[in-house]
């Protein structure tokens, strides 16, 4: 699409064209109101947490890894012989 055009300024029988203008005053910038600094809540930082929520889930997995294996093949390492269904004598 083509870029409009402005309208032609009509001609002032002065001999037309743009008066300058002068420079203006600047104007006073307002004092800026001092910041307040922010409060830091009080707790252990994201990545305290994030480590110790990870510990206990790894804990966690190996801890359900030796079961499954006490269970299915009697191999677990902290209580092997805990995970045997005892077996029922038949007489």
């Amino acid at each position: 699409m083509a870029a409009r055009r402005k309208n032609a300024q009509k001609s002032s029988p002065q001999g037309g064209g743009k008066k300058a203008k002068g420079a203006k005053p600047k104007k006073a910038k307002a004092a800026k109101a001092a910041k307040v600094a922010k409060e830091v809540s009080p707790g252990p930082p994201l990545e305290v947490v994030m480590s110790i929520v990870t510990g206990i889930m790894i804990l966690a997995a190996v801890i359900m890894v030796d079961y499954a294996r006490g269970q299915r093949f009697g191999t677990g390492v902290l209580a092997p012989d805990a995970y045997v269904a005892p077996v029922a004598a038949t007489e």
